[in-house]
């Protein structure tokens, strides 16, 4: 599933990275962008968000991550619901901004089904209240942050949460959410959660260009002559 195509050859290794200093600072980036994004009327993160104040210090794609915390954390809770529902929850025709991947991206056949088989693969358990929206962004960014804290825990078999990061990122973040960011420039350009996914967009494509910049793909597919 995120090792490569056994069958044609293709082999990808990782290296160039120092995973003591990177993966324990980009888990804590993926839960704070998370808890940004985790309905405020479900859950009232600003506690547990004020407490990651300096998380991306050691990220250089988070520059600015702690102004939109300190943002957030400061502004009053029926604030954060007002705006969370106008965008991603109320609308007669659905949300204006929908906040999950099989919404956004058109109900594309199969979406789902994939999230739903990389959670399983690594072991990733829903909460009994999120398993109805796998595809919630929330929970796709707190699944990136366990696989991190898994490649920070892992050692010499970190390759596996590596690849699945990139995978993953690929494959859905980056499939999306750039279209969310979008959608609520258009509709909400002053609001703070503009300002929230705005963040979210740059930081997950600059992640993804410093995890590719880290992966080697070989093809050792010998030719028939």
């Amino acid at each position: 599933m995120v090792t490569g195509n056994a069958e044609q050859g293709i082999t990808r290794t990782v290296s160039g990275r120092d995973v003591k200093k990177t993966a324990a600072a980009r888990s804590a980036c993926y839960a704070v962008f998370s808890e940004l994004m985790a309905s405020p009327h479900e859950v009232d993160s600003r506690a547990s968000c004020r407490d990651r104040i300096g998380v991306g210090k050691h990220v250089p794609c988070a520059d600015g991550l702690d102004d939109i915390i300190r943002e957030f954390v400061s502004a009053e809770l029926p604030r954060l619901k007002s705006e969370y529902s106008r965008l991603f929850e109320v609308g007669d025709q659905g949300a204006p901004a929908p906040i999950r991947e099989d919404l956004m991206r058109g109900q594309k056949a199969g979406v789902r089904e994939e999230i739903v088989r990389f959670y399983e693969f690594f072991g990733y358990a829903l909460d009994e209240g999120f398993a109805w929206a796998p595809d919630h962004l929330s929970v796709e960014l707190e699944f990136m942050h366990f696989l991190c804290f898994q490649e920070s825990q892992a050692g010499r078999d970190a390759l596996s949460c590596q690849l699945a990061q990139a995978d993953f990122t690929e494959r859905h973040l980056c499939n999306w959410v750039p279209l969310l960011c979008e959608r609520v420039m258009e509709l909400a350009p002053g609001s703070l959660y503009c300002r929230v996914v705005t963040a979210l967009n740059s930081f997950l494509e600059g992640d993804r260009g410093w995890q590719q910049g880290t992966i080697n793909t070989t093809n050792g597919t010998k030719e028939h002559e």
